[in-house]
């Protein structure tokens, strides 16, 4: 605000004023000053101010697709902030549908109050980023709704980031990767350099996410890219430990994604010359093209996600200096930045929902031929970072897949009767085992405290069961962000005393109350609000027994969640990776 001359600065003021009543807000920021809105809360009591596509990088079109992406310049004038800024491209997985734009890396602020010539909030920030299996997906309020965040007197920022190929294509060079995870840095600086004028703290920041957004939490917590960015971490439903959060073969998979589109090159100058000829569109549908047979194999399958970046500073990428000053994002395995003890320490509070693979499941309903070739190739369920010898056919390989059959289905069939039974295995492999794991390896390696949640309530808020109109029991991938954010299509009237309210209540409790304390439930039994339960760390020094919160309708704390699944899986990585915490304590 010290750029404004106090002149403009009292014309500023006098213009606030008069718009605050007309729902309209003018408000002076370090790169511009924006026009967004005063509106009521829904679903609630009381106002914020809302702030919506706020640009905070300069469109990474030409030769900046898959690089780094520049921050927005200061600009002279007002600008509106009234509507959501155009989503990344991306083909939405569950509508099937295409939408969005390269122009895209637009944020979104709610804050309850703003700062005024008297007042000087210095707020805690809650910056929120998105799932959809780096693929899809955006930080707009459709999904996100800011309703009973700001009700707890924190402020919520929500972001678009570059998505598929555009974000996470990897052939070094001009294309060194992670270009998403990049972007999501890009944001996080703009809010320590501008969220004090919207009456928040630049040094009291959590970021949160779910799904590929909780990935993208752990990631930042890994990458020094992001030191000194945020001081608190929240990971709903994944952690860069899950495999499908790591792409594997990266650079093959970007010259097939040249093949696909009419490129057959082994020229890496010529391939990244050649895609950023191509159309957005074209890239985000041949994207799938790529995908193998053994790629069909794994639960997802997802082309391009997060890499561990290679050093290309080799002599074939002479004359490419000014790519290599961009640096890495991350250059390690996930569980070595760890042990290493080399990773932004803050207190990190993460957790899954118990019937996690539902969302997946309904692929086997559809399609009896995939139920009848994950019966006869059981092998294909064998998590990839599992160290087995190579080979399928391997006397070892057979042996474990019948274990995990055995331990799972016993002597039943992969069929519609068995569902549940292969929700909890591809919930465990995909999910809940490296999640858990994550927290034991945070606890032991970190200084900071780790809060391990399942999250078990079954309700109507449910987010993604309504979504894709699954009837089973169970909380589905997704289901809590309904307790968390405002979705409009879930305007339900449900009573106040009703157990979804009260989870809800209590779920926003918790969040905001870690945002603004490093605690879920810094007043102990005496806060009745939120069960008089008191939410326990991780012991550090006893992680191979871990309590947690679980959240039902009563939350409880209990320890080791799901204590005999995840033991099976803890026995298999003892024996073939040799690399658990198990081993040492």
């Amino acid at each position: 605000m010290r750029i404004f001359p106090k002149r403009a600065m009292d014309v500023v003021q006098e213009v606030v004023g008069t718009l605050r009543q007309e729902g309209r807000v003018i408000l002076p920021t370090p790169v511009g000053i924006v026009r967004g809105r005063h509106q009521a809360v829904k679903s609630g009591l009381g106002y914020y101010y809302s702030f919506k596509g706020i640009r905070y990088g300069q469109p990474p079109i030409g030769a900046r697709r898959f690089r780094s992406a520049l921050p927005e310049q200061p600009w002279q004038g007002v600008r509106n902030t009234l509507r959501e800024g155009a989503t990344c491209p991306h083909r939405n997985m569950l509508l099937d549908t295409y939408g969005g734009s390269e122009d895209c890396l637009f944020l979104n602020v709610f804050t309850p109050v703003l700062p005024t010539e008297n007042r000087h909030p210095k707020l805690p920030v809650m910056v929120f980023i998105h799932g959809g299996a780096f693929t899809f997906g955006s930080g707009n309020t459709f999904l996100y709704g800011p309703d009973y965040i700001v009700q707890e007197g924190v402020i919520l920022v929500t972001f678009n980031y570059r998505l598929g190929p555009i974000g996470f294509l990897s052939v070094g060079g001009d294309a060194p990767g992670n270009a998403g995870l990049k972007d999501q840095v890009l944001a996080l600086k703009w809010v320590r350099d501008n969220i004090a004028a919207f009456g928040g703290n630049p040094n009291d920041v959590t970021i949160f996410g779910q799904s590929a957004g909780a990935a993208s939490v752990h990631y930042l917590m890994l990458s020094p890219m992001a030191a000194g960015l945020f001081h608190r971490a929240i990971c709903q439903s994944g952690t860069a430990i899950n495999t499908w959060a790591r792409a594997s073969h990266a650079r093959e998979r970007a010259f097939a994604l040249g093949k696909v589109l009419g490129m057959e090159t082994n020229d890496t100058s010529k391939l990244l010359e050649y895609l950023r000829s191509v159309s957005p569109k074209n890239l985000i549908d041949a994207a799938p093209l790529t995908l193998t047979p053994e790629d069909a194999k794994n639960n997802i399958g997802l082309p391009f996600v997060p890499v561990i970046e290679e050093s290309w500073a080799d002599s074939q990428w002479e004359g490419t200096m000014d790519a290599l000053k961009e640096g890495h994002f991350i250059a390690e395995e996930p569980l070595e930045i760890i042990r290493k003890k080399n990773y932004n320490n803050v207190p990190l509070l993460l957790g899954y929902n118990t019937h996690e693979a539902m969302l997946f499941i309904r692929r086997l309903k559809k399609d009896p031929t995939l139920i009848k070739t994950i019966d006869q190739d059981f092998e294909r369920l064998i998590p990839t970072d599992l160290k087995l010898p190579s080979g399928r056919s391997s006397e070892t390989v057979v042996q474990v897949a019948k274990d995990i059959r055995d331990f799972y289905l016993g002597s039943k069939a992969v069929s519609n009767d068995t569902l549940e039974e292969m929700i909890y295995l591809l919930t465990d492999t995909m999910f809940a085992h490296g999640i858990v794991e994550t927290a034991r390896q945070h606890a032991a390696n970190g200084r900071s405290n780790v809060f391990l949640y399942r999250f078990e309530f079954d309700g109507a808020l449910g987010l993604y069961k309504r979504l894709l109109g699954i009837a089973r029991p169970g909380t589905c991938h997704g289901d809590e962000l309904g307790y968390l954010f405002h979705f409009g299509l879930l305007n339900l009237s449900l009573n106040p005393q009703s157990p979804e309210i009260q989870v809800k209540y209590r779920m926003v409790k918790m969040w905001t109350n870690f945002a603004k304390f490093g605690n879920p439930t810094p007043f102990g039994s005496n806060d009745d609000t939120i069960d008089g339960t008191i939410w326990k760390p991780v012991n550090g020094s006893d992680v191979m027994h871990v309590p947690y919160l679980n959240i039902d309708s009563k939350s409880e704390m209990k320890m080791n969640p799901d204590a005999d699944r995840l033991k099976f899986w803890d026995n298999l990585y003892i024996k073939y990776n040799g690399n658990t915490l198990a081993n040492t304590v």
